[in-house]
């Protein structure tokens, strides 16, 4: 389902940026879109009901945040960075809550060919490169162009890591029934 709603926001966004339409409500969308999809997954990824509780939580607390960003500071028609950056803030505490998991339950022998490390290592490479571009997003407005696109070059790596992390996850996973 994520990928699926990646790639519709993806042409989506792509179709409106060639028609000369500001595409920016897309990126508002998507975050929230994203944000509960990698909630769900992480909800079956957890077995503890307080940790599910905490998800299903933050679920409306990055909703709530994103409906005010639109009113208060980052409208429609403006790149969504303090969304982008709660999300990305959020997503990370699961990644790292989940490699915390794994390594004090000792579950998995041969971490490196379980599906859901991979998927788990693409969520933390790429939302902790993201949260640091996100955060720093108004910084980055003040700088030389060139360098502005060099650093939006480097979230153009970490998604690129990110989709090739998850390929070798839902490759393996293939591969293998279990999902914990």
């Amino acid at each position: 389902m994520l990928l699926v709603s990646a790639g519709i926001f993806a042409l989506i966004g792509n179709i409106l940026h060639r028609q000369a339409i500001n595409n920016m409500v897309i990126s508002h969308l998507y975050t929230i879109v994203e944000y509960i999809c990698w909630s769900f997954i992480y909800m079956r990824l957890f077995d503890n009901k307080l940790v599910k509780k905490l998800i299903v939580s933050s679920i409306f607390l990055v909703i709530t945040f994103s409906i005010i960003n639109i009113f208060l500071w980052q409208p429609l028609d403006v790149y969504n960075s303090y969304s982008k950056t709660v999300e990305s803030a959020f997503l990370l505490c699961f990644a790292i809550g989940w490699f915390y998991k794994i390594f004090v339950d000792q579950s998995i022998r041969r971490l490196e060919t379980h599906p859901v490390f991979w998927i788990n290592a693409a969520v933390l490479i790429y939302f902790s490169g993201a949260f640091l571009l996100f955060v720093t997003n108004n910084f980055l407005l003040e700088i030389p162009l060139i360098e502005y696109f060099e650093a939006w070059a480097l979230h153009g790596i970490f998604i690129m890591i990110h989709y090739l992390f998850i390929s070798i996850g839902l490759w393996l996973l293939k591969h293998k029934k279990e999902l914990r």
